[in-house]
């Protein structure tokens, strides 16, 4: 039996790289880019006033002068200065004409008429060169880097790839996906269980995690512990990029899984990892398929597919992992043998922010992930958690 941090070396060392592919851009929120982005011109691609107000030269200012004007600039039009003119009305978002380096909010304007000649002044004792101005290409340079390949869409990155007029977009290719539940006592979600049996929680959850990545599964499919069957769908299961199965891995007479994927010539990576909950997953590879045996206990499910499936598909994807937090724990925890243990646990907030653990009946409480904000590790060396001490937290 290997070690968590074993165990998730080994899975990330199988990670395959999927090709791109070219989508629509209405296409593209929550896949993740397969190229990088570059500006394909400046941002602001001029110098662009941030108010509305007067533009005029910063040289030329002093307070209380009235300046006569006589045009008005909204976005959308440029002009070019005419000889000897000091000011001009201008809109938020309206090129500065070349010229002039200083925009005046309106609020700051006193405008009046003599003889039909529109008029303004100031009372600002002091004003700055390009004030109330985004200069051109302050936010962004022509060429220039603006998102990474791997970088996962969302509603900024969507808008950003908008404004610099990509409507198609190279995007992560998603890998095919089989899930398969397995289990005599599993019954689907619309079908009414026996006393003795349970509904199809775990291809779910697993379904779940893949469609935060915007992979659709190709099949998902739940089969009895009977050898003929589960060898038939464990024989489709493996055409895909990654086979995925719920239960039937561990060391009952009834856990068939193992002994068939090895049957069908997957190669056994490792079968067993001390941690708790998830401790019977069995890794293994056949060609290019990557096959996961999840234990079939439904907080097992959500532990393993938050702890290996996630970071072997955003390895895929190029991208980077999700962040961990040391967080103070809010009470006493003490466990009993070597394992490392993820449990629940939701954050308060008072003087500071502490990792605070929910209570669960084990693996197989269905409410076990119910209110947490993720995963709390409880190393395997220590035997206590000491209030205030140090704790590495996944959120979900």
């Amino acid at each position: 039996m290997i070690s968590f941090s074993e165990a998730l070396d080994k899975i990330l060392s199988e990670v395959r790289i999927y090709p791109s592919e070219i989508i629509s851009l209405d296409q593209t929120l929550g896949r993740v880019l397969g190229e990088d982005i570059t500006a394909d011109r400046d941002y602001p691609p001029f110098h662009r006033s941030a108010m509305d107000g007067f533009a005029l030269h910063s040289y030329d200012y002093t307070p209380n002068q009235i300046y006569p004007y006589h045009r008005e600039l909204p976005a959308g039009m440029s002009i070019d200065l005419e000889p000897n003119e000091k000011a001009i009305r201008i809109m938020t978002g309206a090129p500065v004409p070349d010229g002039f380096d200083l925009v005046i909010k309106i609020e700051d304007a006193t405008l009046t008429e003599f003889n039909g000649q529109k008029q303004v002044s100031f009372s600002l004792k002091e004003v700055k060169p390009w004030q109330n101005i985004a200069k051109q290409g302050e936010d962004v340079k022509n060429n220039q880097l603006v998102l990474p390949k791997g970088i996962q869409i969302g509603t900024s990155e969507f808008s950003l790839l908008a404004s610099l007029g990509k409507d198609k977009v190279s995007v992560v290719k998603a890998p095919k996906v089989h899930i398969i539940s397995t289990g005599n006592e599993v019954v689907p979600i619309h079908q009414s269980p026996l006393p003795f049996q349970i509904r199809d929680s775990n291809s779910y959850t697993i379904a779940s995690i893949l469609s935060k990545y915007k992979i659709q599964p190709e099949s998902v499919t739940h089969v009895p512990d009977r050898d003929k069957e589960l060898t038939e769908q464990i024989q489709k299961g493996l055409e895909a990029d990654i086979l995925i199965l719920s239960g039937g891995v561990s060391m009952g007479s009834m856990d068939l899984v193992p002994s068939i994927l090895l049957r069908l010539g997957v190669e056994l990576l490792f079968h067993k990892t001390s941690i708790k909950p998830g401790k019977p997953i069995w890794f293994g590879k056949r060609k290019n398929t990557i096959v996961f045996g999840m234990p079939g206990n439904p907080f097992s499910v959500q532990t393993c597919s938050r702890i290996f499936l996630e970071p072997f598909l955003r390895k895929s994807y190029g991208q980077s992992q999700l962040p961990s937090y040391k967080l103070p724990y809010s009470t006493t925890k003490q466990k009993k043998g070597a394992l490392t243990e993820f449990f629940p646990a939701r954050l308060e907030t008072t003087d500071k922010t502490y990792l605070t653990p929910l209570a669960f009946n084990g693996s197989g409480d269905i409410r076990a992930g119910i209110f947490s904000d993720g995963l709390a590790i409880f190393p395997s060396d220590l035997s206590q958690i000491q209030q205030g001490d140090m704790i590495e937290f996944l959120p979900w």
